[in-house]
């Protein structure tokens, strides 16, 4: 029984929370921009897109027409929403969300 009591309260003594204060972040120093990092990623992503073989319905995720029209050419449903998996890249997937006419 005492060999619990010591090891409970190690396990309790490690989830304490220590007494240094954490750094205060000045908000006027941490602004982001958000349009831009959201910019910088459709770039990034439309680019990666582009290098997928044609025959990847991937690589149209930046041409939301012709995607659309891709997918009913390959037998999905008009009038349903899908939401599609892309890998890009070996450490790059985006979800697509796309509803067909």
């Amino acid at each position: 029984m005492s060999k619990l009591v010591v090891v409970a309260a190690l396990l309790l003594g490690a989830c304490v929370a220590d007494d240094t204060s954490m750094p205060t972040i000045d908000r006027d120093e941490a602004n982001v921009d958000v349009n831009s990092v959201e910019t910088d990623a459709n770039a990034l992503y439309c680019s990666l897109a582009q290098d997928l073989p044609s025959t990847d319905m991937c690589s149209l995720i930046c041409d939301p027409d012709s995607f659309k029209a891709r997918l009913l050419d390959d037998g999905m449903k008009s009038g349903n929403c899908y939401q599609l998996r892309c890998n890009l890249s070996p450490e790059v997937s985006v979800t697509v969300g796309v509803c067909l006419p």
